[in-house]
Formats: C-alpha cells, structure tokens, sequence
C-alpha cells in the first residue's frame, strides 16, 4: 500500500504508550502534557454513524477498543461493518478506515459501496443493485470501464464523486483464510497508520478465518482465545479502533434468539471485547403477541434488525435498538430507535 501521507506524517496517535508501570502523578503529568500540545485523540470517540448506536456507546469508538458482532446467517454483519467503515473514513479527512475482508474479493466490496451509496442520494428507483452493475458491466464497450460508464451517466456521477472523497481513505484488504495471518494484518494496519490520519478503524471480517499456526494440538477455544488476544493488543498497542465479526457455535445456530454468549470461543470473546453487539432479525426475536394480532405489522419486521449491546465497557449494557435493513443496497437506514416491543427470552448482561 503506497500511498502518500493524509497529514505529512505519522502523527503522536500512533504513538504506543508502552507496556510497563507508571504512578498515577506521571500519568496525571503525562495526559497533562499530551493534551496541552494538541494531542487529544484519545478523547475523541469515533462514530460509527449509527444513531442511537453512538449514543449508547457515549460518541462511538475509542483508541484501544475492540467491538466484536455476531449474529445469524444473513442477518447483516457484513453490511453493517463496511458501512461503517465508509462512515469513518467519509466522516473526516483525517479518519480512515481499513477493511480486511476473508469473504469477498475487493470489487464486490466495491460493488457493495456503489449500491449503498447510490441508496444514500434518496432515488430509490434507479438506486443501483448487483445486477444493474453487472449488467452495465457487460454492456460495456472495449476501451470503457464501468467506473467510467458509471461517471458519463448523470444520474450516478454525483454517487462516483461522493466516493472518491473518501476512496483514498478506505483500504480495501481481499484477506486469505491459508496465509492472512495475524501478523499480516498487523503489517497492514501499521502501513495505513503511517499515512497519517488522526483516528483509524479496523474492521475484520471475520475474526475465526484468521489462520493460526500454533502447535496444532489447540482446540478452537483456545485458537479463538489467541486471535481475539492480538486483536486486542494490536487495538491497544496501535491506539487504533477495532472491530471482528465473530461466527456463531452450533448451538447459537439453533438459537430462537442469538447472544454474545452463543459465539465460538465465546468466553474469550466476552472477556477480551470491550464492546459486544449482536444482531438478530425483528421478526424472528420479537414476542409472539406482536405477531398474532397485527399480521401486517408483523411481515414489515422482517426488514427490521435488533442490534443488542451485551456489552459496554463505555457506557450502557443490554440495550435494544432497531434498524431497517436495505438488502438490496447493502445498508441499513442509519437512524433507527430503540425496540419498544417485548422480545423473546431474558437478558443477558456482562459486566
């Protein structure tokens, strides 16, 4: 990634603070310093553009954190991820976003980006989806890309503008499950922090395809121990935000309601995370009562997603909100509220 500086240099961000002891006076005296020379970052939370999410994270993420989000098959974890990590790096020239993805190659998540950013203009009717793209693809002459045919139509030349703002700030990774290791996101991570922004967003996705080449005796606990572990370290190391989606156990599959405790290697997860969301279909969650005598009301929930915090070390814990999701366009609205009607099972709250 060669890529020239977003500030001229690195900047005392990235600065790790060091592991070892110091006494309260030096800290006080340390802080005391930091912020009288400019250097304010660690209080300044990143938001992730979602609201009431921010809210309840008290501004968003901060230096050190790790947010892991699970949830059940399809239920939006990718989506909601890269759009936040569009939000960061759109929000700020000097914010910035890298996206490491073990799923997708980088032009579907390209692909991904036209499609929502083309939703986030409010023409929903020539709002662009896969198809569109692919068929605009194929019909392109030799000697024009898609970008370009896409930046000669009006209709989507303002969406291609909006993007480019922030395409120098959003990198892209195409992650291999065989030799993507954690080292490798370590170098990735370190070489964007050098081009100089302020805040940094890490996203992985997802956090069990991570390889690791230990003794080959570890059982997945224990390998998903170790992955969150440096996840952990790199956030707090580096100052930077992190965020791992996490793959669901067996059980959590077969769950009527999926929780932060239903992840493999959930026990590391819950003590490792600083933040722990989790996503489940409204429809799906939602008390019985809320379906029988309002059918209609009931099929809209569908397009409906409950994101619970189970965890907050910031702020509040066992929080649900609601949002509507746009599959189509690969994003959720960003405005939801919080869910007002019973759902299904008791709370579980980490400390």
């Amino acid at each position: 990634m060669n890529r020239p500086t977003l500030n001229g240099e690195t900047t005392a961000a990235w600065r790790s603070e060091g592991v070892g002891p110091a006494t309260l006076a030096e800290v006080m005296s340390d802080v005391e310093r930091q912020v009288a020379g400019g250097d304010r970052e660690r209080f300044r939370p990143l938001p992730t553009g979602f609201d009431p999410l921010d809210d309840v994270l008290n501004g968003g993420l901060r230096r050190g954190d790790l947010l892991v989000i699970g949830g059940a098959f399809g239920v939006g974890k990718t989506i909601f991820s890269l759009q936040v990590a569009r939000n960061v790096a759109r929000s700020s020239p000097e914010s910035a976003a890298v996206y490491i993805c073990y799923e997708h190659d980088r032009a579907h998540l390209m692909s991904r980006l036209l499609c929502l950013e083309s939703a986030e203009r409010g023409d929903r009717d020539n709002a662009l989806t896969l198809r569109k793209l692919g068929i605009m693809a194929l019909g392109s002459a030799n000697g024009s890309g898609l970008v370009s045919k896409l930046r000669q139509m009006p209709r989507y030349a303002g969406l291609l503008e909006m993007m480019n703002a922030y395409a120098q700030r959003l990198v892209l990774v195409q992650a291999s499950g065989s030799h993507s290791t954690l080292d490798s996101i370590g170098e990735w991570v370190q070489e964007m922090a050098a081009t100089g922004p302020r805040q940094l967003l890490v996203v992985v996705d997802y956090l069990q395809k991570i390889p690791v080449y230990l003794n080959g005796v570890e059982s997945e606990a224990e390998v998903t121990t170790y992955q969150v572990q440096r996840l952990k370290d790199l956030a707090m190391s580096m100052g930077v935000s992190v965020i791992a989606i996490a793959a669901s156990d067996r059980v959590g599959l077969q769950a009527k309601r999926m929780r932060l405790t239903d992840l493999r290697g959930s026990s590391a997860i819950q003590y490792e995370a600083d933040i722990g969301l989790v996503l489940n279909n409204k429809y799906a969650i939602v008390s019985r009562e809320h379906l029988v005598y309002n059918p209609a009301q009931a099929e809209a929930m569908r397009n409906w997603v409950v994101m619970s915090v189970e965890k907050n070390r910031s702020g509040r814990t066992a929080i649900d909100m609601e949002y509507a999701l746009d599959a189509a366009h690969f994003r959720f609205v960003p405005t939801g509220d919080f869910v007002r009607e019973r759902l299904v099972d008791e709370k579980v709250i980490m400390a």
